[in-house]
Order: structure tokens, then C-alpha cells, then sequence
């Protein structure tokens, strides 16, 4: 990780923003790093904090930091991983060596610019600072990986991997933003580069930003290709190249490491991860250990099957949920800076407390499967009505033959308004709206409900598998992976992505929707490609349905223990309601929806959206104040 300053005034020096002690701490706030370094060269102050993801990367990652070119003198500061160094280094003619990504990100832009980005395989964050030109570039991968935050201004630029730098530098209750506040309160945090302060940006995924003598550039580096052919005949040489190059995915993120944890939830994409791990190290697979939720009644059966299925014996099931009070809420905060709008890292923070006492530096995960190569691929049939490919629609119906041309001439004479999005998930989220806590008229003005309605027909509006992808899906991914790698990283873990392979999610787009989905089968392709390496049982599932969650809650009286501490937590955040929250929420609501809680009035759509609202006012407020609420005072005492 890394954060730096640049100032644009040459008046002004870095020190007189932050010091070098300050900008460590903050990149390593619960563990040292293994290795650290300063560059402090006239206008820039630029710090770096490495971990490594154990003795096989230490071996090719040691270095000073932040990373000089001695020919050039370009400083590069650099938090992430190539996957395809080999190919890098052949076209460079460079040999790798130690601090193999630095060197031929460097020689990359030597030869190629700040083009060199679209040739970079990986998941990084980087800033290359050139002191002749007093120039600063910086840079994101395609998918968000990493993240990287920025505040630009007349006088200097700050930068850095987490936006903790910014809490330290500039009190949220002076620069909180009001727009994002309600946003993130309505559920609609629908952009790539927003953040809870009005002047703090996010540098979008896939794209490099460049800084020179006040002027700054911002430029799209990387556009996915939406290519595939039109077919109605599956070929399975699409199978065979689209495993080849998952397995590949898979592999190349082998690269450095020492014992490993795979996420293992029993569905379809961490056992696919999970399986191909076995398989590629044999006889070495003792030295992963999976680590997955029992959550639902038949979560545990499928994570047995799979780890039984890839014959491994280290597997560390969570069946309780962490607690999450005030400690916890601020273990979350220091990492990221601000509320999580993705709160499943912090969830997961006994997964890497657990990794930290196994000495697992490398953690990998499934996630990004359903929204990319192993979509479901529903929209299949929308595509074959609108090409009037009606004999291959009528093979995709469920049923028998006569069932089958029913649906099919149904289908037809409905045409654009078949097919449309999932009923039940529309039903749900409009009935918790009116539950939400934005004021009405700062809601009208910011258009809330119409973001929320979009959110809500899911993939109602999309013709084409490729469309949905490409216009939605991929963009509700970088907030989460964002937020887990900096959770993670306080920990001391990498987290290892393989389905979020650029080249595997191209392959996919660049295939024929035929081959993503059948009559039986959603995420065809991908089932077709693990088909002998993932357990029958979950790799041929119909469904990604668990069975009902398990959470016995006691009773007492008309309600839950859970929600007694739900209704208690909520009336100290109301207590202690921070000025700038006052000017967003609806207060009275709030209050009534407290009382209602108390009450057992609430039902199951509202009390959904209540322990949201909890949830985020909790986050806010302690963000915005600088630390928890105030105990509630006993009103029985």
C-alpha cells in the first residue's frame, strides 16, 4: 500500500500537509509491515508498506520502496500483482528478477507510456512520479481491485490506496459530502468514483490519471470488447478454450505463494476455485485451508462435498456471525476511512484472524463469478426471440414438447416485455423504500427513488447477456473488492480473485450466448468446463438456493433478543445523531420506525430496511464524530 503528496505550489512543501510517520502509520495501522520506504524529493512525499504473501514472494519482492528506475529516475510506488510478467519481460527484453512487477512496470512505461496499461495483467494501484517534469501518474486495473483515492486541488494532489489518509487529513464533519450520505442511506451508491467527502474521488477502475503543473488528465485506458458471433450451434472447442484459459486464471495466481486459504461457500464458483487449487498442487495440497459460512441448512453439506471431493483436510468453518460493536465497527473504519457501503469484509474478519494465527498471506475467492463468467445467463432467451430464432427458443423452454411451444408462442406474442427482470426481488425492494430514511424533498432532488427503481428491475431493461455485463453488473463490483482488500490487508492477507481474470471475462463476452445457458442449465459454459474436477453435486445444481438461513433467535416477550439489542442500538445513535446526518435523515421516521421495532410492528420488508438503517447510521455516525456513540443511559435504572 502507499499514499504520497504532491504539491503544485512551489511555495508549499509535503511536510507542512503530513508527515512520513503519519502516512506509515496510517498504511499499517494494526501490524507492521514487513518492509516500508519514504521518497521525499522536493514537491513529493511519497510512502510505501509491503506485506509479503510469504517467503516464495519475499524472495522476488524485496527491495527498497518505493521503487527507483536508475536509468530514468522515475520513482514507482506499486500495491498489486502482474499475472503475465513472463510475457512482459519477453516483450521488453527484461530479465525480472527481484522486484520483478516494479522493473517492468517501469521499463513498460519507458517503452510504451502510460498506454503500457493496457498491456499490465493484474489487480494493482499504482503511481509513477517522474522528477524532471514534476509529473505524477496514476493508475487502476481494469476491475477495481485495488483501490486508489485522490483529492485535487489549486495547491497539491493527495493520493493513496486507502482513504484513511483522508479522515486524518480532513474531518469528515467538515467535508462529509450530503448527496453520498443519502445515497449510500437509500441503497443507491451507483458510481464508481464518489466518496463520503464532497473532494475526495476514487480513480475510476481501468483508467490513469495524470497530473503536471496544475492541469490534470483524466484517461480510459481499457475497453471490454463486446465481439461474440451469432450462432444458434454450440461448439465445443468454446468450452475447451474457455477452460483453458480459466485454468490459466487460476494458476498464474499460484505465483508466490506459500500455504494458502481458498473461500469456500459450497456453490458453484468457490468450489470451482477451491477444486482447481488440488488439483494444480497434488501432492502439495496440504497447505490450503478453506474457509467458508454455515449459514443456510445445506451450506455445509456442499462445502463437505467439495473439500471431500478435492481431498482436503484443513477447512475452518464460521457458523456465528462476529458481534459487531463499537471495536469492531472502528477496526472496520481504520482500513477504509469511511462506512463500508460493502459490509461482507468486516463480516469476514474472522476468516483473517484466522489466516494471521495460520500464517496464510493469500487468500482466494470465487467472488465475481456470478457477475461476469458464470453469469446465469437468462437473458439467452430474449436474445434468440429478438434474432427470431424461435425452433432454438423453443429447445431452451422447460417442460414437454407441447408445454414447450406453448411457452414459446407465449413468449413471441409478448415479445420486448417477456422475460422481464425478477418479480420477486422488484416486490421486496419496493415495499422496503417507504422505510428508507432520506428526506423527502433532499430524495427528490437527488432522484433516489428513480436510482432505486433502476436497481430494483435488476435485468429488466437488457436484451443481451453481454449488455447486462457490461452495463451493470461489472459496475457493482469494485466496492466490494475494494473494501476487501483493505480489510484484508490490515490482516496481513492478499485476497486472489481468478474468475475476475481480464482475459477469462473477455473470452466469455467474446462467446456465443448460445453457449451460456440451456434448457435446464443456467451458467452452461462454465458448469461444462469444471464438468469432472468440481463434485457433481454442486457443479450440476440446479439452483444457487442453500435452504433456509439458520439463526434460532431467543424469545422474549412479542420479540427477538436480536432485535431488543437492535431497538437499543438504535435509540443511542439517535441520541448522539451527528449535525450532518440531522440534515439528511427524516428524523420523525426515525423515531417512529424505533417505537413501531419496539412494538413488534414492523414487518418483514421493514424490518429488513430497519437493521439497514441501524447499520448505517451506526457507520455514519461514528465516522462524521470521530469515534462510538455514547452509552444509552438504562431507563430502568
Amino acid at each position: 500500500m502507499f499514499a504520497g503528496v504532491l504539491t503544485l505550489d512551489r511555495r508549499r512543501a509535503p511536510a507542512e500537509l503530513v508527515g512520513q510517520t503519519e502516512l506509515l502509520g496510517i498504511l499499517s495501522p494494526d501490524f507492521p509491515p514487513d518492509l516500508s520506504g519514504t521518497c521525499e524529493e522536493g514537491p513529493l512525499l511519497l510512502c510505501q508498506a509491503r506485506v509479503y504473501g510469504g517467503e516464495a514472494s519475499a524472495r522476488h519482492a524485496r527491495g527498497p520502496l518505493p521503487h527507483r528506475c536508475p536509468k530514468s529516475g522515475r520513482v514507482l510506488a506499486w500495491w498489486g500483482r502482474l499475472d503475465n510478467c513472463d510475457e512482459l519481460a519477453r516483450d521488453l527484453g527484461v530479465h525480472a528478477g527481484p522486484q520483478a512487477d516494479e522493473r517492468l512496470v517501469l521499463a513498460a512505461f519507458d517503452r510504451w507510456g502510460a498506454g503500457c496499461a493496457e498491456r499490465l495483467m493484474g489487480d494493482f494501484a499504482g503511481a509513477i512520479y517522474e522528477p524532471g517534469s514534476r509529473r505524477l501518474w496514476l493508475v487502476r486495473d481494469r476491475l477495481g481491485i485495488k483501490p486508489l483515492y485522490y483529492r485535487l486541488t489549486g495547491e497539491s494532489v493527495v493520493f493513496a490506496t486507502t482513504a484513511a489518509v483522508f479522515a486524518r487529513l480532513y474531518p469528515p464533519g467538515e467535508g462529509a459530502d450530503r448527496a453520498w450520505i443519502a445515497r449510500l442511506l437509500a441503497g443507491v451508491l451507483d458510481d464508481d468514483c464518489s466518496t463520503g467527502w464532497s473532494d475526495v474521488l476514487k480513480l475510476a477502475p481501468g483508467h490513469w490519471l495524470e497530473v503536471a503543473d496544475g492541469e490534470s488528465r483524466l484517461e480510459r485506458y481499457h475497453s471490454w470488447r463486446d465481439d461474440p458471433p451469432w450462432t444458434t450451434t454450440r461448439d465445443p472447442r468454446r468450452v475447451e478454450e474457455y477452460r483453458e484459459l480459466l485454468e490459466e486464471a487460476i494458476r498464474c495466481r499460484l505465483r508466490g505463494t506459500d500455504t494458502i486459504g481458498s473461500e469456500s461457500s459450497g456453490g458453484l464458483d468457490s468450489s470451482t476455485v477451491t477444486a482447481y487449487l488440488a488439483e494444480f498442487l497434488g501432492e502439495d495440497r496440504n497447505r490450503i485451508c478453506t474457509f467458508g459460512w454455515a449459514r443456510t441448512f445445506l451450506d455445509g453439506g456442499h462445502m463437505v462435498e467439495t473439500n471431500r471431493q478435492a481431498q482436503l483436510t484443513h477447512n475452518y468453518v464460521v457458523t456465528k456471525g462476529p458481534p459487531f460493536t463499537d471495536a469492531a465497527v472502528a477496526r472496520g473504519l481504520a482500513p477504509v476511512g469511511y462506512p463500508e457501503d460493502a459490509p461482507t469484509a468486516l463480516a469476514d474478519r474472522a476468516f483473517f484472524e484466522e489466516c494471521r494465527r495460520r500464517g496464510i498471506r493469500t487468500l482466494f475467492a470465487g467472488f465475481g463469478g456470478d457477475e461476469t463468467v458464470s453469469n446465469s445467463g437468462s437473458l439467452l432467451r430474449r436474445e434468440l426471440i429478438d434474432h427470431r430464432a424461435y425452433r432454438t427458443l423453443a429447445g431452451t423452454m422447460p417442460g414437454r414438447r407441447g408445454t414447450r411451444l406453448l411457452r414459446t408462442a407465449r413468449a413471441v406474442a409478448l415479445g420486448a416485455r417477456w422475460g422481464a427482470g425478477n418479480p420477486g426481488l422488484k416486490v421486496a425492494m419496493e415495499a422496503r423504500w417507504p422505510h428508507q430514511l432520506v428526506r423527502d424533498e433532499l430524495a427528490a432532488d437527488l432522484g433516489l427513488l428513480e436510482r432505486y427503481q433502476k436497481l430494483a428491475a435488476f435485468d429488466a431493461p437488457y436484451r443481451r447477456i453481454n449488455d447486462f455485463i457490461l452495463h451493470n453488473r461489472l459496475h457493482v463490483l469494485s466496492r466490494r473488492l475494494e473494501t476487501s482488500a483493505l480489510v484484508a490487508a490490515t490482516y496481513g492477507v492478499e485476497y486472489r480473485y481468478p474468475l475476475l481474470d481480464p482475459r477469462l471475462i473477455q473470452q466469455y463476452l467474446s462467446t456465443p450466448a448460445i453457449e451460456k445457458a440451456c434448457r435446464n442449465y443456467g451458467r452452461y459454459l462454465h458448469r461444462r468446463a469444471v464438468d469432472g474436477v468440481v463434485a457433481p453435486r454442486v457443479a450440476w445444481k440446479h439452483s444457487k438456493d442453500m435452504g433456509p438461513v439458520i439463526s434460532p433467535q431467543r424469545q422474549v416477550g412479542p420479540w427477538s433478543v436480536a432485535t431488543a439489542e437492535l431497538v437499543r442500538e438504535a435509540r443511542r445513535q439517535r441520541t448522539a445523531l451527528h449535525p450532518v446526518l440531522e440534515e439528511v435523515l427524516d428524523v420523525g421516521r426515525l423515531d417512529r420506525q424505533i417505537a413501531a421495532a419496539e412494538d413488534a410492528r414492523l414487518d418483514p420488508n421493514a424490518e429488513f430496511q430497519f437493521r439497514r438503517n441501524c447499520t448505517h447510521l451506526r457507520d455514519l455516525n461514528h465516522w462524521l464524530s470521530g469515534g462510538p456513540a455514547p452509552p444509552l443511559q438504562d431507563q430502568d435504572a
